[in-house]
């Protein structure tokens, strides 16, 4: 048995655009359609592969810089340096392997000693600007300003401020829907230049939310990098002993 049908494609985008929320479907899917064709014409471009391929060059780099640094140790005119050279050098490769801009060998210690590194090295990353350093203990803290209850005051703000600007944001096409329900479909139009700067207005609003989201969990992720739980000295002993058997 075999069909034959012939889709009228203006038909069917004359019936979305009529539907109560038709331009909103196709506002929604063009900007799905625009994203995907970028992602699609960046990654046949080899953006995304140029970018991981610099970031392993100067991962290799680093490596031939550490090798030069390690040559200075049999420097017979540098042998009174011999402890200040390893520090760098250890320093050096342990923020090679963590990809952490950071020569500070006790932070770097610190990273190393946790169980999950990789969200140790996020949380450094996010909130490294509420950290100091105690230098006489070699440790890190918050900033005295930024007390637990402050760091709460900060995730809670920011989390009221992020639904209060989406909400603001998105104020526009509720009242439109308000004003729908109210009056039917039928007696109640809207230009589609209308709806489209509607669009705009809840994305730039969206964006500004994410913004000051992301600041206020800047101070927790500080709170969190310090309390990551460590590789206890116990623990790596019997690993190194079961590995050995």
């Amino acid at each position: 048995m075999a069909f034959n049908a012939n889709v009228d494609l203006n038909s069917v985008v004359n019936k979305i655009q009529n539907s109560a929320y038709g331009i909103e479907f196709i506002c929604v899917i063009t900007t799905i359609i625009v994203l995907v064709t970028c992602i699609y014409f960046l990654t046949k471009a080899g953006v995304f592969s140029g970018i991981r391929d610099f970031s392993e060059h100067r991962r290799r780099q680093r490596n031939k810089q550490i090798v030069e640094q390690e040559k200075l140790l049999i420097d017979d005119f540098l042998k009174e340096y011999v402890s200040e050279l390893e520090y760098h050098i250890k320093a050096s490769k342990l923020s090679n392997y963590l990809n952490v801009k950071n020569k500070d060998l006790d932070l770097l210690t610190y990273i190393l000693s946790c169980r999950n590194k990789e969200r140790a090295v996020r949380l450094y990353k996010i909130g490294q600007d509420y950290l100091e350093k105690d230098e006489a203990a070699g440790v890190y803290r918050l900033q005295p300003k930024y007390t637990e209850r402050r760091v709460k005051i900060h995730f809670w703000v920011g989390t009221t401020l992020y639904g209060l600007i989406n909400l603001f944001g998105a104020s526009p096409f509720i009242y439109l829907s308000y004003l729908k329900f109210k009056f039917r479909h039928e007696t109640f139009t809207i230009p589609d230049s209308m709806y489209t700067s509607i669009l705009f207005f809840f994305i730039a609003f969206f964006v500004v939310a994410l913004l000051v989201f992301w600041k206020s969990l800047r101070p927790t992720a500080a709170k969190n990098f310090l309390e990551m739980e460590k590789i206890s000295k116990e623990t790596s002993k019997g690993d190194a002993l079961d590995n050995a058997a």
